[in-house]
């Protein structure tokens, strides 16, 4: 059990093998998803940014794409324009998603779709679409970004963690189908990380102290886990340095769930 939790930025993983490589991610606007990206650019990677407004950053190997991943016709025409932008793809990584809290009598089926359709739905849809980019490229990995709620049972979660228990499905269940071909896909599981919206969320105000003192006495570790440190090894499964391992869930949660 930690005692207190202590705030500093994630050390930048560079990884000279990805230098020169195509990786698309989705959700790349705010936190994992413009952790990730900015380490890949910074990395020497070029970059399809992936999100329904345009990236609040920019960088000369930063392609910005909107799209409305919940939408299929939308991930239709977000490729046929990656078409015309990159022959191939090297890479692919999943993190668009949202986790409303939505009670049991409230989850009608526009609520289950309007998570599931983003949540899940559109990381199959991307990586069909993605398949055929990744099998022209180098390094073929893909990587989706899970959670460890569906672990947690929080109440009103429900259908977000069911999301997030179906994307490792996803995973081992395409893992030998795409392996055969030499595509690797691989699962980082995320606890409760300090990006932006979940700082202003739950870290600040008066119930900052009490959500602190919480995940102070679940974690192993007394760290305040940021966007930088899932990007980390969302990283490590787009680079060759892991070029043995596919079907795989690395939890990031500092020791919340030792596993």
């Amino acid at each position: 059990m930690a005692t207190s939790l202590k705030s500093t930025p994630a050390t930048l993983l560079s990884l000279p093998d990805l230098a020169g490589k195509v990786i698309l991610v989705t959700g790349a606007s705010a936190g994992i998803g413009r952790a990730t990206a900015e380490s890949l650019l910074a990395s020497g990677a070029t970059v399809l940014g992936i999100a329904r407004s345009a990236l609040p950053y920019r960088h000369k190997n930063l392609h910005s794409l909107r799209c409305d991943l919940a939408r299929a016709s939308a991930i239709t025409a977000l490729f046929k324009k990656i078409s015309k932008l990159a022959p191939h793809l090297d890479g692919l990584v999943n993190v668009a998603g949202i986790d409303p809290k939505i009670a049991l009598a409230d989850g009608d089926e526009h609520k289950w779709r309007e998570v599931v359709d983003l949540n899940l739905r559109a990381y199959y849809l991307v990586i069909r679409a993605g398949a055929p980019f990744l099998r022209r490229g180098r390094g073929r990995a893909i990587v989706n970004v899970s959670s460890i709620n569906y672990r947690l049972g929080v109440p009103k979660r429900s259908i977000y963690s069911a999301t997030k228990a179906g994307i490792l499905g996803l995973t081992t269940g395409l893992a030998r189908e795409l392996g055969a071909e030499g595509i690797r896909l691989n699962t980082v599981t995320p606890g409760w990380i300090f990006t932006e919206r979940q700082v202003g969320e739950y870290f600040v105000g008066p119930k900052a102290k009490k959500h602190l003192a919480y995940l102070a006495g679940v974690q192993s570790l007394p760290l305040k886990i940021t966007a930088g440190d899932v990007a980390n090894h969302i990283l490590f499964y787009l680079s060759d340095a892991s070029r043995a391992s596919t079907g795989h869930n690395c939890v990031v949660d500092g020791g919340w769930l030792l596993e």
